[in-house]
């Protein structure tokens, strides 16, 4: 079997690969070992936000009295949301199946593919036997795996990570969770809301660590407020059967004092790691990183005719990058060289964790942006949601919107917005950073009032009253 494109990988960049080539005229083979969809689909994005949006309903009954609104509702079941995620997850898987991949003229091979030359791969069914096949071009686009951190009787204790907890049936009595990353996060206070009892025990001082630390703050103080148990800066150092629960030891790393709390279900949200060890990548002489397949400004990796997309990559492990990779792939294999696009720049890159508020950043955080340009070509402008009309309205005031620019010009380095949607109102920052369109000509938009994006222009006018006109005053009064 030959073909012009092998993809590797039905994930969210795998699918835009192989579903664009084939609608341009070009055969290709797509090769998946698991569920099609990726991870987004079946353990990602999809199972986690259908989870958080039933979280949210949960959370109204019990916030109605700081509206006005006497409700008898004291508890509730959600057993049946749980099934409600796994039918979402079905429904949209399968319009990634390959009956409905077929229809778009992608040929689908289920199975383990490893490399046996540069241009030879051996696919290995679940039932044993081998189909190789042979491709002019390769994309990899095998994305990455939950990792379990090395804890004494880990192996010895059922534990779940963001692959199999969306397999339960009923929301847990008492769930620890170890991990406050964004997943950690995210079903931590989704499952809180739920009805379970959480303890979240994180090795870090904060939450979100790649996040500002105002963000952190908000995030850990609305956690606190909610119930969730957080234990940051303690290090998990045992876990054990304990009857019909699990007993999780762990350190303080301040004092060194060690507790354990009890739980009925565990899950590790320690990280992720590039899936690229059954592909024997050295057969194909390609080379790798720490951090994954190293791939040049294109998306080739060591072997030019070789290309790889998405975590495999190293790449932020982003549904939304693994999509934008795969468009720049795309492309450049379907266009003359002289054609082809360069990636995007990693400092605009945009994340959200969606959390209640929800946490949305892209380009450079404070800390990062003093180190680069240092504080005297920076001005930083913050609007807190305290002061912002919709936000007081809606009983949402914990949120802010924060911009840092270089100070003349005002060009945006980097933004995060903390509140209800804000990874809705992150766009219109992004395109400002993408189209090299300064802060100060946001506060010429007029936004509709009253909306969260208003803060947006709020903090877009701190430029003429924070920067220029002191600077003005400064000038004339010299003058």
């Amino acid at each position: 079997m030959h073909y012009p494109i092998i993809v590797i990988g039905a994930g969210a960049g795998g699918l835009v690969v192989a579903i664009g080539a084939a609608k341009a005229g070009k055969k290709v083979l797509l090769i998946e070992k698991g569920n099609y969809g990726g991870d987004c689909t079946n353990f990602g994005c999809i199972p986690s936000k259908s989870t958080i949006a039933a979280a949210e309903i949960a959370h109204c009954f019990t916030r109605s009295s700081h509206y006005g609104i006497a409700s008898k509702v004291s508890q509730f079941d959600a057993k049946d949301t749980l099934s409600r995620t796994r039918k979402i997850i079905e429904e949209i898987r399968h319009e990634e199946e390959p009956e409905a991949l077929a229809k778009h003229g992608v040929d689908t091979l289920t199975g383990t593919a490893s490399f046996v030359t540069p241009h030879k791969i051996a696919m290995k069914t679940e039932g044993g036997s081998t189909i190789d096949v042979t491709g002019d071009r390769i994309v990899i686009a095998t994305g990455s795996y939950p990792v379990t951190p090395k804890i004494d009787g880990i192996d010895e204790v059922p534990h779940f990570n963001n692959e199999t907890i969306f397999a339960l049936t009923e929301v847990p009595e008492k769930l620890a969770i170890l991990g406050g990353g964004p997943i950690g996060c995210e079903l931590a206070q989704a499952y809180r809301r739920l009805g379970a009892e959480v303890t979240l025990i994180q090795h870090a001082p904060h939450l979100l660590m790649r996040e500002e630390p105002e963000s952190q703050e908000v995030i850990e103080q609305v956690f606190c407020n909610e119930g969730i148990n957080l234990f940051l800066q303690h290090e998990p150092i045992k876990v054990a059967r304990a009857n019909d629960h699990i007993a999780i030891t762990y350190k303080c790393l301040k004092t060194g004092d060690e507790k354990t709390c009890s739980a009925t279900h565990l899950l590790v949200a320690a990280g992720r790691k590039p899936t690229i060890d059954s592909l024997h990548l050295e057969a194909a002489g390609v080379k790798t990183h720490k951090r994954g397949i190293e791939v040049d400004n294109y998306g080739r990796t060591s072997q030019k005719h070789i290309w790889a997309i998405g975590d495999c990559t190293g790449e932020a492990p982003f549904t939304h990058m693994a999509e934008n990779a795969g468009r720049r792939v795309l492309y450049n294999l379907l266009v003359p060289r002289f054609l082809w696009k360069k990636k995007q720049d990693p400092e605009n890159v945009p994340r959200v964790t969606f959390t209640d508020p929800e946490v949305a950043t892209a380009g450079l955080l404070e800390k990062q942006a003093l180190e680069k340009y240092g504080p005297e070509k920076l001005a930083i402008y913050t609007f807190p949601f305290s002061k912002l009309d919709r936000a007081i309205t809606a009983g949402r005031t914990e949120g802010f919107v924060k911009v840092i620019t270089k100070k003349w010009s005002s060009r945006i380095l980097g933004a995060t917005i903390v509140g209800p949607r804000a990874g809705e109102m992150l766009p219109e920052i992004l395109t400002a950073m993408y189209g090299n369109i300064p802060l100060r000509k946001l506060a010429d938009v007029i936004h509709p009032y009253p909306t969260y994006s208003l803060a947006i222009r709020k903090a877009a006018d701190q430029w003429l009253s924070q920067t220029l006109l002191p600077s003005l005053k400064k000038l004339i009064g010299r003058s």
